[in-house]
């Protein structure tokens, strides 16, 4: 049992490893140009142990997509599960997640064809994962209702819609932003205006 354990925990920190260099790979390359042999070499394994990890590359992608956003939906409820006032938990959380999943693919110079392989490759990952992220921020604000933080008296829209709204919004600023740091101040803008619809 033990043996089988430690097992499975070597085998996810191989992968782990391998979803590293793969991003790394993807972001220097784009992903029509990265090959599996690209990403073994990153990773320091042979092409064929790839394999035995991975079916194929489009199979890889789909994985780091998982565990990328699945990484960022962490962090974001670990900021949003800080003490503090509700604002500045909340605009921080979204902006950890956003430095952990869309920022790398933002910085490199074949951003957008990585986005949107990982629209059309990645779709029912992208769903299941921003199920659970809206699920993650709409549950704060529903506690903070519930603590008096915040009320939904003067907008027809529930915590869950306001989450979608927002995320929404930030996906529009994502295709107009300059940069990074233009990308986060407008983020955090975008943020106040809805919070204070619900935050005296």
């Amino acid at each position: 049992m033990v043996r089988s354990k430690q097992s499975t925990e070597q085998s996810q920190a191989k992968k782990d490893a391998v979803f590293e260099a793969a991003a790394e790979v993807f972001a220097r390359y784009g992903y029509r140009r990265t090959t599996m042999n690209d990403i073994a070499e990153a990773a320091g394994i042979s092409r064929p142990a790839l394999y035995l990890i991975f079916e194929n590359k489009e199979n890889l992608f789909c994985e780091l997509s998982d565990f990328r956003l699945n990484q960022a939906i962490d962090v974001a409820i670990d900021a949003l599960a800080t003490s503090g006032e509700l604002r500045r938990r909340f605009i921080q959380a979204l902006l950890i997640f956003e430095k952990v999943y869309y920022e790398p693919v933002s910085n490199s110079p074949h951003g957008e064809e990585l986005m949107d392989t990982n629209q059309s490759l990645a779709a029912d990952v992208m769903m299941k994962g921003f199920a659970r992220l809206v699920t993650a921020f709409a549950n704060e604000l529903k506690e903070a209702e519930q603590n008096g933080e915040a009320s939904f008296d003067n907008t027809p829209l529930t915590p869950k819609t306001f989450v979608e709204l927002l995320i929404s919004a930030l996906g529009g600023i994502k295709k107009k932003a300059k940069n990074t740091a233009d990308f986060r101040r407008q983020t955090e803008q975008v943020a106040q205006i809805f919070l204070s619809s619900i935050v005296d």
